[in-house]
């Protein structure tokens, strides 16, 4: 994994070697609304997450940071701070700043299904029911759900959240004949999808699209970013068999806060075995 040059003091120690061949070179938007001091820690979070820089190596001295970013001292600071804040770097006086040996980690996998993933996070997350109406999908839904641009089905948006961090936006565009107990007091306690599985709706087809978009007004604010900042975003038509559409779904998160995972078994790696939602709100920067 490559990795940013650095000086070493004399009496620090540093497990690999990298050269000036090994700098990633990484470009900071200066577009309005930009924060380069946000910027510059999430790439320096990218790369300890990924062994660029192991627990107890030290990291690039400010100026050399500032150099390699086209950042001012200022802007190294405040990266720098907010990293130490959240657990990824510590100080030490005289040596230098280095990864924390305990730094934040990715979740363990489990081997859970996908539903026992749905209800743990159901439990572990607060949902706010923004609306629940019967309407006519937009016209690209309609058209992945197989509808006619004047059908009705029934709409439910959610905002689901930890500790009052808002984690993920939810739009559910739901067929008439399977929406009868959808309702904002069953939305508060149970997914659409784990109500429809209790109601023995069989999920035959599942089909999931994974893109990055730019945040739409009501989204973002939903989600305390900036309008049009980039969101992951997961889109999944589920249907009971071929041309018979259930739910067509769009969820919005952050990568900041959120990560989709997927498991395979061995024998499977040319299907889907396993998905699930894994939020990392301990990395949230709350005055963001």
């Amino acid at each position: 994994m490559r990795g940013l040059p650095t000086d070493l003091p004399d009496n620090a120690s540093f497990s690999h070697k990298m050269s000036r061949e090994d700098t990633m070179s990484v470009i900071l938007r200066r577009e309005r609304g930009d924060l380069l001091h946000r910027q510059l820690f999430l790439a320096l979070r990218e790369q300890i997450r990924r062994g660029a820089y192991r627990e107890g190596d030290p990291i690039p001295t400010e100026d050399q940071l500032c150099q390699s970013f086209g950042v001012s001292r200022i802007t190294v600071r405040r990266a720098v701070a907010d990293l130490v804040e959240e657990g990824w770097l510590e100080k030490r006086l005289g040596r230098g700043t280095f990864v924390k040996q305990t730094a934040a980690k990715p979740q363990n996998r489990t081997g859970s299904t996908f539903t026992e993933s749905l209800a743990k996070r159901s439990k572990q997350t607060k949902v706010t029911v923004l609306e629940v109406s019967k309407c006519s999908p937009p016209p690209s839904v309609a058209a992945a759900m197989g509808l006619a641009d004047d059908a009705q089905v029934m709409y439910a948006s959610r905002l689901r959240s930890i500790s009052g961090v808002p984690l993920l936006f939810i739009d559910s565009w739901v067929m008439p004949e399977y929406a009868g107990t959808i309702k904002n007091d069953t939305l508060e306690k149970r997914s659409i999808t784990e109500m429809l599985l209790s109601q023995g709706v069989r999920f035959r087809y599942v089909t999931e699209e994974i893109s990055a978009v730019a945040a739409e007004p009501h989204v973002a604010a939903s989600l305390h970013v900036e309008v049009g900042s980039p969101l992951l975003c997961v889109a999944r038509l589920v249907s009971k068999d071929v041309g018979k559409t259930v739910m067509y779904l769009m969820a919005y998160m952050t990568s900041e806060r959120s990560r989709v995972v997927f498991s395979h078994e061995e024998q499977d790696l040319d299907r889907m075995y396993e998905a699930k939602l894994i939020h990392d709100i301990d990395a949230y920067d709350a005055d963001q």
